[in-house]
């Protein structure tokens, strides 16, 4: 028996393709070092759309099973976490977050709860609004390859249902398919292949019942080295992005990525995104 996924990384392979190592539209720099008393610092800065955002995360265990992480941006805004893993029980995480905006003096806090174990992979969310709470469960089971999951949010203010989802895939060492099924109305299927070790391709497809919209698209990665790798991926709208990261040092990434539109030959853009770990 193995442990499933959670729920929001069922499909992760194939996600991964579309969403990683792509940088579009803006330059972005993160730093990632750790002192030596295991104090992990990044701090990143993005200029997009001419507005420069940045943010200073750190993380740290002041205790075993114990970790502590904060988070600044820019916008003055401040999250914070302390999280207990492996102390009440095996496989059981508890996360508390705490987010303070002091720019407005909003305050939220969020509880988490995650548990695994072989064959079962469920957590539980709560945010702690004294109106009323807004509670999000999710469960994943899996038996030979076989995954099964679903996700229900509930308004305890509205008493209203926010989210019903439901997921059933098959995962294996080169071949892994997902499809989903939200609020009976959308319907989204994620396909990954590793064809070969240095070749993965993947393709998605989007049903919308109510609009009758659909959204195809497709990407793949190919590893030229240790050092260097090529992605694509093309949506059914004619956006074809292309992209290429090369570890210039061993402790430097960096990676360059070009769209346009390959119908009108228009809509150039581009973005670079350098990371260090220190």
């Amino acid at each position: 028996m193995v442990v499933p996924p959670t729920f929001s990384d069922l499909g992760k392979v194939a996600k991964d393709v579309f969403n990683k190592g792509f940088s579009i539209g803006s330059q972005k720099l993160t730093v990632k070092t750790k002192t030596s008393s295991g104090i992990a610092l990044s701090p990143t800065f993005e200029l997009k759309n001419d507005n420069l955002c940045a943010s200073f995360e750190t993380s740290g265990s002041p205790a075993p099973g114990f970790t502590l992480k904060e988070k600044w941006c820019s916008g003055n805004v401040t999250k914070t976490n302390l999280i207990v893993e492996d102390k009440l029980a095996k496989g059981l995480k508890l996360d508390l977050e705490v987010v303070v905006n002091s720019g407005t003096g909003k305050k939220t806090a969020l509880a988490k709860t995650a548990y695994k174990t072989d064959g079962f992979n469920g957590t539980f969310d709560a945010n702690l609004d004294l109106a009323g709470p807004t509670l999000l469960a999710t469960a994943v089971t899996e038996y030979s390859g076989v995954q099964g999951g679903a996700e229900v949010g509930f308004d305890t203010e509205k008493s209203k249902l926010t989210k019903n989802t439901l997921a059933l895939g098959y995962a294996n060492k080169d071949l892994t398919f997902v499809g989903f099924i939200k609020d009976l109305s959308v319907f989204e299927g994620l396909v990954h292949h590793k064809v070969c070790p240095d070749t993965e391709v993947a393709a998605s497809l989007n049903y919308n019942k109510t609009n009758n919209a659909c959204a195809f698209n497709f990407g793949t990665k190919y590893t030229l080295d240790a050092d260097t790798s090529l992605r694509m991926k093309l949506d059914c709208g004619g956006n074809t992005t292309l992209s290429v990261t090369h570890k210039v040092k061993p402790w430097l990434e960096a990676t360059f990525s070009n769209q346009l539109n390959a119908k009108t030959l228009s809509g150039v853009s581009h973005g670079i995104s350098l990371e260090a770990n220190l």
